[in-house]
This record gives C-alpha cells, structure tokens and sequence, in this order.
C-alpha cells in the first residue's frame, strides 16, 4: 500500500486529549508528591480489591477480640491451674493435721516415758504410737514429693520443713529412749518439729485468692495450734505428777502454753464463721473437760517453784484421761474443720474449671454474633457492589457497543432509546452510583444516537452530491466520447483521451463519496468474466497502466456479482504499484487457479518497500477493515481495498521481502470464482484494439495488455494512504469485438485491453451505471490518460 508524509494538523485544530492511563499516572505521580507519612500505605490500600478491604476489616476486630477473649480464657485457666493446686495443698493439709496429731501423741508419751525412769516395759506402747506416726509419715511424703516448679518457692520451702521435721523423727525417738534428756527438752523438740507442719498450712492460704477460703485454712490454722498448745499442756503437767514435782521450769512451759492456747483460740473466733464457731463450742464442752481445765487451774495456783504435788492416788491418770478426751474432741472438730477445707478447695477448683469452659464458650459465641453481623454486612455491600461492577463491565463492553452499532446501523435513528438500569436498587451510596452510572449509559446512548443522525445526515449528504456529480459526469463523458469518435486529427484525440481519463477520474472520486455514505455502486453483471479480462480492466483504470505486465493463467473466471468489486480492489493496487515504484520498472501482476476452487493474484514492483512496523499496522487494516471516519480522507486506497476485500471475503496480504519492492498476494475464494466458458479471454491478434461496449459508446484500447512473459517480477511499494477509492464497476463480460460505432454512438465503453467488446451489464439500466475507463489512441500510440 502507498506510504504518505504524515498529515499535518491544522492550526485550529483541538490538542489531543491525554489518555486515561497517563491521566491516571499523572494523579498517582501528584500524590506521591503530597507530604504524609502514611500516603504510601493508602495508595496501598487503596489498591486492594474491596473485598479484601473488607476481609481485612472484620479480620482486624475478629483477631483483637480473639485476642482479648484468649487472655481471659488463659487467666481463667490459670486460675485453675491455681485452684487445682490449692486443692492439692489442702489435701496434704489435712494429712499433715493428722500427723501433727501423731506426733502430739508421740511427744506426750514420750514425756510419761521418762517421767517414769524410762522403764523397759513403756517401749510397747511407744513403739506402737511410733507406727501411727509413722503410716502418717509415709502417707505426707508421697504428696510433698508430687510438689513442683509451678507452685510458690515459700510453699516448697515449707514442704522441705516437713520432710525434714519427719526425717528427724528418728534421732529425736533415740535420744529420748536411750539419753538422760529431761522431759521438757523432749517436749520442746517435738514441738518444734510440729511448727514446720503448722507453718506449711498457714502457706496454703497465700495462694488461694479466695477470702472465704483463706479465712477457713487461717481458723484451721488457728484450731491447730489451740490444740497443740492443749497436747502441750497435757504433757508437761503429766510428767509434773509422775515426778510428784512441779519445777519452775514446767512451770514457766505450762504458762507459756496456756498463754498460746489463749492466743490462738482468739485468733480462732476472729477469723472463724459462726457455724464454725459454734461446731468448737459444741465439741469442746462437757464435764471431763471441765475438771481437767479445773485441776490444771488448781495446779498452777497452789503450787509454788519445787513445791512437790500430792494430787492422791490415782489423780495424775484421771487428769491424764481428761486431758486426752477434750484433745481428742477438739481434735474432733480439726477434723471437721479440715474436711470442709478440702471441699471447699475442690469447689472452688471445679468453679474455675466451669468458669474457664463458661469464658470460652462465651467468648466463642459472641465473636461468632459478631463475626455472623459483620460477614451479613459486608455481604449486603459486597453483593450490590459485584452486580454493579458486572453491570458496568456488561454495559462498557458487550451492551453500549452493540447499541451503539444498532444506532449506526439503524435505517431510523429516530426511535427511542430504552436503557436497562443496572440490578442495583438500594438507595445507598452504591445505589447512587448505579443510578448515575445508569445516567451516564443513558447519555452515551444519546449522544450515540446523535452521532447516528448525524452520520445518516452526512451519508444523505454524500449520497445526493454523488448522485448529481455523476449525472453530469455521465454527460460529460458521452459527450468526449462522440467528439473521440468524430476526431480524426491524432493531436486533438489525444488531448481528448486526456479529458477522458480526467472525468473519469472524477467520476471514481464521486463513487468515493457512496462507499464513505456506506452505499454501493447499483452495477451488476450476471455472466462471470475471465481472470485475464478482469486484470485488463483493471489497468485500463489506472494512469500508467503501460508499465503492467500480465501473467494469467486461462480457465479461471470471476463471477458475475464480484466483477465489479474484484477490479476496483485490483485497480486500487495496480495503481499504488505504479505510483510508488520507479517509471523505468514494471509491474507484474500474475494470477492462477488455486485446487478446489478460488484464485491467488500476487502483484509486484521494485519500489522502496515498507518498514515493518507500518506492514503490520497495513496488514491489521485490511484483515480489519476500519470506520469511516476523518482518517480515511488520507487512506482511501487502504480503506477501499479493505472494504471490497471484506465484501467478498478475499483476503489482501502485504510483504515486504528482503530483496526489496512489495508484493501484494490477493487470495480469492471460491465463492467468487467459476471455470471460465470455451473461448473466454482470448488473446486478439497483434496490435489490434479493444473495443469495450458501454453507455457512452465504443472506446478503443491498445492491445499492450495482452498477457506476455513475466520478467524478474518486482514488487509492489505499496500503501493505499494516497489511493483514490472508486466505487466498484462490475467488470462485463467480454465477447468479439464488432466494427466501430459511428461518431455520436451511445452504446460502448472504451478500456484498454485486447480486441474484445463488453456488452451492457443487464440491460439499458445497468449499462448506464457501467465505469469508464482510461483510454488511448485507437492504435495504442496515444498518450494514456491518469487512472
């Protein structure tokens, strides 16, 4: 195709609109240049897809409240964990009152034992206390043994107390059997062994948080002691009335442990609940309690430091019995007391494990509530903006441009114009923006259907000032047709010929004007006419149409209906050939029948070639023909080849081979070819004329166009950006030529070519319409008029 300058833009005319990509990077690039330290991370932002924006806002609040919900589940859990282990620390406790109560009674008899000489016969009875003590022993062990890390060090270190307070046991059991230890030595260090066990279950209540809980471990605590202080009294005054003796030593022990009995019972009663106090007051009363409280009270009374005691026989093992009964009853209530502390640890540890199960579910349940309301609302947005993004997409890509093309095509643009709003019908924001992106889809048909007016208004326009050119056009022309036929002097025929081909020139711009207004030409043949004669047609239409060389093979025809179309997309290339290759070179048009029907015509030249960037951008337009639009004023041969190819299905390629020139390789289907009839295309003799039958009379053509060798072919500069479009004449079919018409005959269009006539296509009607062609001298020594 023909390579033009670029056009010029005039000076009026309006600067090209920026894109929208560059206007959006322009927008992206000034607000990069916008201070702020987070604008970076809202361009990010605003780059994600808005279901992501909204994944992302449940997730944020859905992780915190997971969050949140885990810490108090985990402080619940721990708070178990602590339950669990005060619940623990209370069993051990209650096993260490019961071995504190063992070795109360192991001290005391040990204490008789000595008072009594130490005789042989007491170890019986000691040595079964010593196994009570000592079933306690291996029951505590075991459990303080189970301790680990996650209790409090105060707590481990209290529990080795313990073990250590059993362990010497044995070595306290030797030294008072075998050792002259007084008594009351004895005693002191069995009650110091006792203080690590009382000591360990003041512990217990550090760790429980729970103040009800912590008063009942501290009233135990306190009950312990009272009893011990009891156990204490009992043993220093046994040893007293075995002794017969009351020394300032017992003595001063006895105060003491009265002292601490007073002081631990009131210790007792403050923190002690009433039931609990009550449960001491019951257990502890009675009559054998009250004469041992009253001849202690006697004794401590009456006797002075060393003073000897004579209590009577029997007196010492009565008190003895006394004292042992109101130990065992507060030893009663200890027990109660220690029990209740064990259920309520084990309450209090099943309260938190409920507690942690509650926290759990709770918090489970209201984040799925609100995860639930979240994915409702975000789906109640996302759903409306899905439909009006499809909607939009739908209506930018597939709905406007098919309306667009039904107001194009439409013969009554006038009809109205019905827009189906987008499947959005909320009235919140994203309503609103469907509303008015239906507003929008509704104005673009408008103005769509504006254009359409207009473009029917100017195709009306195209139509009418074709019409009357080439009405006159006609006249002209069978009027330079009866001065050609009259005209003997060479000179003036010439010059003749030249207005000739002029009119006829213009006559193809006219047709221009009905391709552009998206008419075609109304010149129909019904007979198909030969490959050869169609070629020739279409160099008798083009200016230096003695530069063509034809090369076709017989026996293919084009058929009636494309005849027309065929030689104007040929005379289209034939002329871009010439005109962009040099007037020394020829033009090779050769043609050939394809196996199971249709025709390939390749046309070459030697011009200056094509870059390949313009040859693909060509190849895109014809396999694509374009609009017509303002552009096309500089393309018409592009344009025109393009169209008349897409008509027909004939496909046009470009090349540009690396030896240099263009080819032009036309394909044309079998749709439009049929074999050629007996005789068609005949080569007429040597220097004979062309006679072409047509409305403005016989016109004579040289016979140059008779098919010959085909040199080394060159190739086709091709581009049909300066190409002139002519509506396409339907070739007629050809036939013998007669003798010449008179001068002033109306019946026959002249074309170069062979010594043959074309008939007028489908009678008078049509051969009205039939295309002039460009002329010569009847003997082929005229100067050729431009195509």
């Amino acid at each position: 195709m023909s390579q033009s300058s670029p056009a010029h833009t005039p000076a009026h005319a309006a600067p090209r609109a920026a894109s929208p990509a560059a206007h959006l990077s322009g927008l992206r690039a000034a607000r990069r240049t916008r201070p702020g330290p987070l604008t970076g991370l809202r361009d990010a932002l605003e780059n994600w897809r808005v279901s992501w924006r909204l994944i992302a806002l449940i997730a944020v609040p859905t992780a915190m409240g997971l969050a949140f919900a885990g810490l108090q589940v985990s402080m619940a859990e721990r708070n178990a964990q602590t339950m669990g282990r005060v619940e623990r620390l209370a069993i051990l406790g209650q096993q260490l009152t019961g071995l504190a109560q063992a070795i109360e009674d192991e001290r005391d008899d040990t204490a008789g034992f000595i008072a009594h000489g130490r005789p042989g016969n007491g170890q019986t009875q000691l040595t079964r206390q010593y196994a009570v003590t000592n079933r306690w022993a291996a029951q505590v062990q075991p459990l303080i043994n189970q301790l680990d890390r996650g209790y409090p060090a105060q707590t481990l270190t209290d529990a080795g107390a313990v073990l250590t307070s059993i362990d010497e046991l044995p070595k306290l059991r030797q030294e008072a059997v075998t050792s002259t230890t007084p008594a009351l030595t004895t005693i002191d260090a069995y009650t110091a062994a006792l203080a690590n066990l009382f000591s360990f279950n003041d512990g217990i209540a550090l760790q429980s948080g729970n103040t009800a809980f912590a008063n009942s471990l501290r009233t135990l605590s306190a009950l312990s002691r009272v009893k011990d202080a009891a156990s204490q009294q009992r043993g220093i005054l046994y040893t007293a009335f075995v002794d017969s003796q009351f020394t300032p030593a017992e003595q001063t022990a006895l105060i003491a442990a009265q002292a601490q009995q007073a002081s631990e019972l009131e210790s007792f009663n403050a923190s002690a609940t009433a039931p609990e106090s009550q449960l001491l007051s019951r257990t502890v009363s009675g009559p054998l309690m009250n004469q041992a409280a009253t001849l202690e009270q006697t004794t401590v009374a009456n006797t002075d430091n060393g003073t000897a005691l004579n209590l009577g026989p029997g007196a010492s093992h009565a008190w003895y019995t006394d004292m042992s009964y109101t130990i065992g009853r507060m030893r009663l209530a200890e027990g109660t007391l220690a029990g209740s502390v064990v259920q309520n640890a084990h309450a209090l540890r099943s309260s938190a494990e409920r507690t942690v199960i509650e926290t759990g579910g709770a918090a489970l349940l209201a984040l799925l509530i609100v995860l639930l309301i979240t994915v409702l609302i975000a789906r109640s947005m996302l759903s409306p903006l899905r439909r009006l993004r499809q909607g939009a997409l739908d209506i930018a890509e597939t709905r406007l441009p098919a309306e667009v093309r039904d107001l194009t095509d439409a013969l009554d643009t006038g009809r109205p114009l019905h827009v189906r709003p987008i499947d959005v019908l909320s009235t919140d924001e994203i309503g609103q923006v469907a509303r008015a992106f239906d507003q929008v889809h509704r104005e673009a048909v408008r103005l769509a259907g504006e254009e359409a007016q207009l473009r029917s208004s100017v195709s009306a326009m195209f139509v009418s000032l074709s019409r009357r050119s080439q009405s006159l056009l006609e006249r002209l022309l069978r009027l330079i047709d009866s001065l050609e036929l009259g005209e003997e002097d060479p000179e003036r025929l010439s010059n003749l010929f030249r207005m000739d081909h002029l009119a006829t020139r213009m006559r193809r711009n006219s047709e221009n004007l009905l391709m552009l207004a998206g008419h075609e030409a109304p010149r129909r043949w019904a007979d198909p006419v030969p490959l050869v004669d169609v070629l020739r047609a279409a160099a008798s239409e083009i200016d230096q149409y003695e530069r063509v060389e034809l090369d076709i093979h017989p026996g293919v025809a084009i058929v009636g209906a494309g005849v027309a179309d065929t030689v104007h997309l040929l005379a289209e290339l034939l002329e871009n050939a010439t005109t962009f290759s040099a007037k020394t070179t020829q033009v090779i048009a050769s043609g050939h029948g394809l196996t199971g029907g249709g025709a390939v015509i390749v046309i070459t030249d030697r011009g200056m070639g094509i870059p390949e960037q313009v040859l693909a951008e060509l190849n895109q337009r014809l396999a694509d023909p374009p609009l017509a639009d303002v552009a096309v004023s500089r393309h018409m041969g592009l344009f025109a080849v393009a169209h008349l190819a897409a008509r027909h299905h004939i496909q046009v390629e470009l090349q540009s081979p690396a030896s240099g020139g263009s080819i032009a390789r036309v394909r044309i289907p079998a749709s439009v070819t049929s074999e050629e009839a007996a005789g068609g295309g005949r080569r007429p003799r040597a220097g004979a004329g062309l006679r072409m039958a047509g409305p403005r009379g016989p016109q004579y053509v040289p016979s140059r166009f008779a098919a010959g060798p085909v040199q080394d072919p060159p190739l086709l500069t091709a581009a049909l950006d300066t190409a002139t479009l002519t509506a396409p004449a339907p070739a007629p079919a050809f036939a013998p030529a007669p003798a010449p018409a008179p001068a002033g005959s109306t019946g026959s269009v002249r074309a170069t070519g062979p010594n043959v006539i074309i008939p007028p296509a489908d009678g008078p009607a049509q051969a009205a319409a039939c295309p002039s062609t460009s002329r010569s001298s009847p003997t082929g020594s005229g100067p050729a008029a431009g195509g």
